[in-house]
C-alpha cells in the first residue's frame, strides 16, 4: 500500500494506578479499582465528565513492549484449542500497535484523576485518550461474537 504511515506520534495524557503490578493471571477484573491521573496540562478536560457512568479508556500496553509482535495469525487466548485467528479477531496486548482499549465504571471525578472500576490495564499504564461512553454510539444489541470467544468467557 502506498499511502501507509511509517510512523504515529502519540503523547500519554495520564498513567494507571492500581494493585496490578504484574501482566498474566488477574482477579475478576470488574472488581479492580484504579486511579487514572492526568498530567496537569489535560485537567481541565475531565470537566462534566462526572455527568456521564462509564468512559473508554485508550492506553498503551508497556509491559514488554521490547517484544516482537506475535504472528499476525495464532490461536485464540494462546489455547491450541482455540482456533487459529488473526490478530485483528483478539483482544490480546501483543499486536502491531500496542494499544489497549477497556470500558470502565465512573466512581468519582477528581481535579486530576478519575476513580474506575473495571478498568484492564495494570498499574503505571501509560493512558492515551479517555471517552465518555454513549449508549447510541457505542452499544450495539446485536452484535455477533465467535463460539470460541463465548466460550472462553464462560470459563474465565
Amino acid at each position: 500500500m502506498s499511502n501507509e504511515f511509517s510512523e504515529i506520534n502519540l503523547k500519554a495524557i495520564g498513567v494507571v494506578k492500581n494493585e496490578m503490578k504484574e501482566t498474566g493471571v488477574r482477579p475478576n477484573i470488574r472488581d479492580i479499582v484504579s486511579e487514572i491521573e492526568l498530567y496537569d496540562s489535560y485537567a481541565d478536560g475531565l470537566d462534566r465528565l462526572d455527568e456521564y457512568s462509564h468512559i473508554i479508556v485508550l492506553y498503551h500496553y508497556h509491559m514488554g513492549s521490547n517484544q516482537a509482535p506475535k504472528p499476525i495469525r495464532q490461536h485464540a487466548h494462546n489455547k491450541e484449542s482455540y482456533p487459529v485467528v488473526g490478530i485483528f479477531a483478539l483482544r490480546g496486548s501483543n499486536r502491531p500497535n500496542r494499544i489497549g482499549l477497556s470500558m470502565a465504571k465512573i466512581l468519582k471525578v477528581g481535579s486530576n484523576k478519575v476513580k474506575v472500576s473495571g478498568l484492564d490495564a495494570i498499574d503505571g499504564t501509560p493512558v492515551i485518550d479517555i471517552k465518555p461512553y454513549i449508549p447510541r454510539s457505542d452499544s450495539i444489541p446485536d452484535a455477533k461474537v465467535s463460539p470460541w470467544q463465548m466460550e472462553w468467557q464462560k470459563q474465565s
